[in-house]
């Protein structure tokens, strides 16, 4: 195994979780004190300085940790493309997990106003808002995203809290299309290795929504299950796996002819 690739392997190793702590940082300082053949090669000679530098003062702040989780993602995602064969089969292999996607709860209350010179209560502690739109809204489990009608989406800015990234990107769908979210859609949140989840919106019908980290934050993606493709061929980062599991979760069966 040459240098490159056994680097590539352990790095593998820390990221497949999704996540990146201070001990698998220091994991990766000490393979690399034991490798020295790997530092003098990609991704090896990148990583070396970076972690001499970090090391210095015998901690990582929180500034470092960024610094070293995006430059293994950048390296990880180089690798992809020089290695695409051996991407995809490894991208076929990774272990996945999904959850249902949850919307925060907050203990708030607002009075909303509309165009129509009205106004609607909205509690964000259970999702509920007084306007004809949420009224018409077929019963949902608690914190399911189809309970932001257009007021609630807009209620969560109220709080002025921080949310995580993925919600952030669906409530801005939100504000771009003036709507609110699809009561009648599933919504699974997937954690993907080496970055941020994604999120999958789909139904009854052939697209599935995508919401999925690109370079520039959250990017939006449609997948059609009937026909096995990205809209505008444009798809996002290990979507492969993403494609597994709308596959898994959102197929619709192929039309039959009469």
């Amino acid at each position: 195994m040459d240098a490159t690739t056994k680097t590539i392997d352990f790095l593998r190793t820390l990221t497949v979780d999704g996540y990146l702590t201070s001990d698998e940082v220091w994991s990766l300082g000490r393979f690399l004190l034991d490798n020295p053949e790997c530092t003098a090669s990609w991704p090896g000679n990148l990583l070396s300085p970076m972690l001499e530098s970090a090391f210095d003062d015998a901690r990582l702040s929180t500034e470092e940790m960024q610094l070293i989780a995006e430059m293994i993602g950048s390296i990880e995602e180089e690798w992809r493309m020089k290695n695409p064969r051996a991407a995809e089969a490894e991208e076929d292999d990774l272990p996945v997990s999904f959850q249902p996607a949850l919307i925060p709860v907050i203990d708030a209350k607002f009075e909303m106003p509309s165009r129509e010179d009205e106004s609607f209560v909205v509690m964000l502690d259970v999702h509920s808002c007084t306007c004809p739109d949420w009224q018409a809204r077929p019963p949902l489990p608690p914190r399911h995203p189809g309970k932001c009608c257009k007021h609630v989406a807009h209620a969560f800015t109220r709080t002025g809290k921080v949310f995580e990234p993925w919600f952030q990107a669906v409530l801005d769908d939100c504000f771009a299309r003036g709507k609110g979210l699809n009561p009648n859609l599933n919504w699974l949140l997937l954690q993907l290795p080496s970055t941020k989840p994604a999120v999958l919106a789909g139904g009854a019908g052939a697209w599935c929504n995508v919401f999925a980290p690109g370079e520039k934050g959250y990017e939006q993606f449609a997948f059609n299950t009937a026909q096995q493709r990205w809209s505008y061929d444009a798809a996002p980062q290990r979507s492969r796996v993403i494609e597994r599991v709308i596959r898994q979760n959102f197929v619709t069966p192929p039309a039959t002819s009469a």
